[in-house]
């Protein structure tokens, strides 16, 4: 089992981190009656915005985790899915936009809104599609419990 909420806390407490880095030099950079040309500050607080926004959106990935749905006989979000490629057999974790990305273990975490996993989601195993000139197809299905 791959523990999605484990990936996501992690990518928060990363974003934590560098808020308080970005927070630190903020402080501590010239204020504007201090020197006209530094834009540390100014930097800092753009920084600071952006790394929240992210944060907001990792928030509501958190929600969106909690309403994945059950294991159907369906390729959908939170589920383990080996493929076999042309290179081979691979696995993949079907997750929500946000998450993909990165290999945990076997699995490749795939978002859900790839090309690749647009290619057969919702689809049942067996189901054979083409992709970059290859032919894959879904040889296993299995919960991510």
């Amino acid at each position: 089992m791959i523990d999605l909420r484990q990936i996501l806390q992690e990518k928060l407490g990363l974003l934590d981190r560098q808020l308080a880095e970005e927070k630190f030099t903020r402080d501590h950079a010239a204020t504007p009656t201090e020197s006209h040309s530094d834009k540390t500050r100014q930097n800092a607080e753009q920084f600071m915005d952006s790394l929240n926004d992210a944060k907001k959106k990792l928030k509501l990935l958190e929600i969106e985790l909690n309403r994945l749905p059950a294991l159907s006989n369906l390729a959908t979000a939170n589920t383990l899915v080996t493929l076999e490629t042309p290179l081979g057999t691979k696995n993949f974790l079907l997750v929500p936009e946000g998450l993909g990305g990165q290999t945990v273990g076997d699995a490749f975490l795939l978002s859900i809104k790839s090309p690749l996993a647009k290619s057969f989601l919702n689809q049942k195993i067996d189901y054979a599609f083409s992709f970059n000139g290859g032919t894959y197809q879904i040889i296993l299905l299995a919960p991510n419990v």
